[in-house]
């Protein structure tokens, strides 16, 4: 058992280091993220939550008990993106290149990591969906996804880790006992690592001049890491829950980022164009303050979670399970819809 908590450890205890260690250079070579029209924070943060949260996972994954060939190709994909995340957050680069390298990494973890969308299960109660020769596109598809989800949520202090941290509790809460030890690990690890980023990012127990972000290269991260896993643990003879419970587990960002793609598309928008209507920045409009918006948005993804385990544990229909994802969904949009016309009309009766 010790062998077990020691690499768990050194993974918080090396998280808390590599921030305090970073944090001067950071500053130094200019890698902080300043307000701005969509940036409501005061004051220049550092953006090495990211970095901070890797370098403790990958010191952990080399003192584990484990071999080092079994999470090759997570690692791979892990610092490509941190890497790409570092040089968007220092020099901002377009979105084609970023895009170009998600794009290599979705490929790298189909290809050569073996993870693969095979089925979404029986959604509609027919029968089993199989994918056929879509599963790599899908699988691709589906990775660029988790990446971007978590990405989105970044937007106030403690969403992203906050959600993050959620759906790795849920993945390790249904994967204890069924699943081989080294894909526990990963969830485990985050598990380590995430509390002592959100400490720092939420400034709790310490001046507010001691804050850091995750920046792209954490919420890169951490997206393919959900996506990784949901993946995996979702499909093939070693399953752990069915791929719609997997939707419930990531819910609050997956929701937040299909209903900002279609309403970009809708309105004839890049859909990877940035703009002020995630749920977090339509609740700040409305009036709710921060604190509050955390806690509305970390409820409904953590109730949206426990509905997905509830629902896996107690072997709800999958088109049942589907049906009520559809309806939160539609539900959000409608909302936010309401909400967004209630801002704009707030607006324009202030000029």
């Amino acid at each position: 058992m010790f062998i077990q908590l020691l690499p768990i450890f050194i993974a918080s205890l090396t998280t808390f280091v590599t921030i305090h260690l970073l944090r001067p250079f950071a500053i130094s070579i200019d890698l902080v993220d300043r307000p701005s029209d969509r940036k409501f924070h005061s004051g220049t943060i550092p953006l090495i939550g990211g970095i901070a949260m890797f370098f403790a996972i990958v010191i952990s994954i080399l003192v584990s008990p484990h071999n080092l060939n079994e999470f090759k190709y997570f690692l791979l994909a892990s610092l490509i993106l941190i890497v790409i995340g570092v040089l968007d957050d220092h020099r901002n680069i377009s979105v084609s290149s970023r895009l170009f390298f998600q794009v290599l990494v979705a490929l790298i973890i189909v290809s050569l990591g073996a993870i693969n969308i095979t089925s979404f299960g029986s959604l509609f109660g027919n029968g089993e969906i199989l994918l056929n020769d879509w599963s790599n596109f899908i699988s691709v598809i589906a990775i660029i996804a988790g990446i971007n989800a978590v990405n989105m949520a970044d937007g106030i202090h403690g969403l992203a880790g906050g959600n993050s941290l959620i759906t790795f509790s849920a993945i390790l809460f249904l994967s204890i006992g069924s699943i081989p030890h080294q894909v526990l690990w990963i969830a485990l690890l985050f598990c380590s690592v995430l509390p002592v980023f959100l400490i720092h990012n939420l400034c709790l127990g310490m001046h507010k001049s001691k804050r850091i972000f995750m920046g792209d290269a954490g919420s890169m991260f951490i997206g393919m890491s959900i996506a990784w896993l949901l993946i995996d643990l979702s499909q093939g003879e070693l399953q752990v829950f069915n791929p719609v419970t997997a939707l419930w587990l990531f819910a609050a960002p997956l929701i937040d980022m299909a209903s900002s793609f279609f309403r970009r598309l809708i309105s004839g928008n890049s859909p990877f164009k940035a703009d002020l209507f995630h749920m977090h920045h339509i609740l700040l409009q409305l009036g709710i303050k921060e604190r509050n918006v955390l806690l509305i948005i970390i409820s409904f993804s953590l109730l949206m979670a426990v509905v997905g385990i509830l629902g896996e544990r107690y072997e709800a229909a999958e088109w049942a399970m589907f049906s009520g994802f559809l309806i939160v969904f539609v539900v959000y949009i409608i909302f936010s819809r309401w909400a967004v016309r209630k801002i704009n009309n707030n607006t324009k009766l202030s000029d």
